[in-house]
C-alpha cells in the first residue's frame, strides 16, 4: 500500500517540477496526528498505528491560509490512504475534505485497496471513499488505486478527464 501511494506521489511531484517553474510543494503525512514534514521524510518515513484521516485536510487548510492564500495562489491538494479511518472521525473527514475542497483548484482524494489483500474493506455506503465520493464536484475528484498498474490511469483520470478509474 505504501509503494503505490508513493509512486503515485512521486509521478506526481516530478509531473509539478517539469511542468511549472515556480511551484511551492508541502508534504503532510499522518495518522492520527497530521505532520508537516520534508521531501526526504516524506518518501522514506514509516507509520503506524491509527488514523484520523481528518488530520491531514485540517493541517493543509491551516498551512494554505496562512502561507499560500487562494486570493494568491492556485492550490492543489492530492491526499491518498487505504481507507482505514477511526468511524469517529469519518464526519468530520468528509466536512474537512469538503471545506478544503472549496479553497482548491483540485482536490483529489485517493484510496489505495489492493484486490485480494484487503477483503474487509468496506466498498458499502457507508465506507469514507464513497461518502467522500458522493460530494464530488468539479474540484474534488476521487479515485482508487488497486495496483501500480492503476497509477498511471488515475494520475491521467486527475489532470487528463479520464472516466473515474
Amino acid at each position: 500500500i505504501r509503494f503505490l501511494a508513493r509512486s503515485f506521489f512521486f509521478l506526481l511531484y516530478q509531473f509539478l517540477r517539469h511542468k511549472y517553474e515556480k511551484t511551492e510543494v508541502v508534504f503532510i503525512s499522518h495518522t492520527t496526528e497530521a505532520e508537516e514534514t520534508d521531501e526526504d521524510n516524506f518518501f522514506r518515513k514509516y507509520s503506524s498505528g491509527g488514523t484520523h484521516v481528518s488530520s491531514a485536510p485540517i493541517l493543509a487548510q491551516d498551512i494554505i491560509m496562512k502561507r499560500y492564500h487562494p486570493s494568491s495562489w492556485n492550490v492543489y491538494y492530492f491526499h491518498c490512504t487505504d481507507g482505514d479511518n477511526w468511524s469517529e472521525d469519518n464526519e468530520t473527514a468528509v466536512k474537512s475534505i469538503l471545506d478544503l475542497s472549496g479553497i482548491c483548484q483540485l482536490l483529489g482524494y485517493v484510496e489505495i485497496v489492493p484486490p485480494k489483500t484487503r477483503p474487509e474493506w468496506d466498498t458499502g455506503a457507508g465506507s469514507l471513499y464513497n461518502k467522500i465520493k458522493s460530494i464530488e464536484g468539479p474540484s474534488l475528484k476521487t479515485s482508487v488505486i488497486e495496483s501500480k498498474d492503476s497509477i498511471w490511469p488515475v494520475f491521467k483520470n486527475f489532470f487528463g478527464g479520464l472516466p473515474d478509474v
